[in-house]
């Protein structure tokens, strides 16, 4: 194989001469003397095996293969400049990468929204999301030794920093045509029926189809593929609010009414180790900071309708 060899300096050097034109001024671009300045002209000549100059004409001008190696040149200076930037994070102290591990059912928007923060402030850091579910969650955090974890089962892990997320609101629903969809039911009818969980589940959840979960049930890998079996009408399960909204207010899920709960509300944790780096610490105080948009308070609201009413009934 034929090694090129060529340097960062021959690079530097047609780089200046395609810009400024003249060997003498890409000299004084390049704070060289001019017979350095053509030394690697020539030595890059050598290395390539044909000339990058057209020497036909009165004036300095790069051939059509001159051409070429300039742009490759060009990529090679950029990528010097990334990695010194680079290497300037990183004996900042940025983290090389920050690892996040959440649960799937989990909102992702807030997730992305810290992350395109990051982003938009050209963080030199790397942002690794995984999804797992449930026990799963804590299964990866600790295999990967992961910077944070998102989950919604109490962590079982020993000297963790906790951060409170917005809860979320799941609901227990079936296709719009499925036997349970309407009508009120008991813990024997739903027995009749698939129940749908991702992955199985887990007791901590405290769900009001705990029961029922031994039995009669198909365990998908995500709330993508759950949703589309529920909508399939291959069974009924729990799907967060979130990701059915447009199908409640179609009609084509509908929640079911049964002798037990068909809502639970989630309480998502962000779990960390405590001594995060710079990328880590504005990711987990973008999350801390997040609000659900659509999350009112329905005590204040329902104080506010009933204070109102008082005082109509008052006058």
């Amino acid at each position: 194989m034929n090694h090129l060899g060529i340097t960062l300096e021959q690079a530097r050097a047609l780089d200046a001469l395609e810009r400024t034109g003249t060997f003498q001024a890409a000299a004084a671009a390049l704070r060289r003397g001019h017979t350095s300045v053509l030394y690697l002209i020539r030595t890059l000549e050598d290395a390539l095996g044909f000339a990058v100059l057209d020497r036909s004409g009165y004036r300095t001008a790069l051939s059509a293969r001159g051409r070429r190696v300039l742009e490759g040149c060009r990529e090679l200076l950029a990528a010097e400049s990334s990695l010194q930037a680079t290497v300037a994070a990183l004996r900042a102290g940025w983290e090389p990468t920050v690892t996040v591990v959440s649960d799937g059912i989990v909102p992702i928007d807030p997730l992305l929204h810290a992350v395109r923060a990051l982003v938009a402030e050209q963080v030199p850091t790397r942002i690794d999301v995984r999804t797992e579910f449930l026990a799963g969650v804590e299964a990866e955090f600790e295999r990967t030794s992961a910077d944070v974890m998102i989950a919604v089962v109490p962590s079982r892990t020993p000297g963790l920093s906790t951060v409170e997320l917005p809860p979320f609101r799941a609901t227990l629903v079936a296709r719009a045509d499925h036997p349970l969809a309407t009508g009120r039911h008991t813990a024997r009818d739903l027995a009749r029926h698939l129940l749908l969980t991702v992955r199985g589940s887990d007791p901590r959840l405290e769900l009001s189809t705990a029961t029922l979960e031994s039995r009669s049930t198909v365990h998908l890998n995500d709330f993508a593929a759950k949703r589309a079996a529920i909508l399939a009408g291959i069974g009924f399960g729990w799907l967060p609010d979130a990701l059915i909204a447009t199908e409640l207010a179609r009609g084509q899920l509908r929640p079911i009414r049964w002798s037990r709960a068909s809502t639970h509300v989630f309480h998502p944790r962000l779990h960390h180790r405590g001594h995060l780096g710079p990328a880590a610490r504005r990711l987990v105080s973008s999350l801390a900071e997040e609000r659900e948009p659509d999350a009112p308070q329905p005590r204040t609201r329902t104080r506010a309708r009933a204070t109102a009413q008082s005082r109509r009934r008052r006058a």
